[in-house]
């Protein structure tokens, strides 16, 4: 497919778009929010559904050595922000 035809087609869509979403898109929830639940799972990791089978073991077994891995990992690769 051409460029022009894609392109053609790809404003095509947004029209049809406009046409049924006046308001235009949003999102339903904000960049913060997600951040913030990041954050909260980093924070309070949900053991009943592990992500990665080792550090849910050292969560429950460890908490001890699993939060001293957490702070050694941050410090480890620090924020670019």
């Amino acid at each position: 497919m051409s460029g022009g035809i894609a392109r053609g087609r790809l404003a095509e869509e947004r029209k049809a778009w406009r046409k049924n979403h006046p308001h235009g898109w949003r999102p339903a929830i904000t960049v913060k929010q997600i951040l913030v639940g990041i954050q909260d799972l980093l924070d309070q990791p949900n053991p009943a559904d592990p992500a990665q089978t080792d550090g849910y073991h050292l969560f429950i077994q460890e908490p001890i050595e699993y939060k001293k891995r957490v702070r050694q990992q941050a410090r480890q690769y620090p924020s670019l922000v």
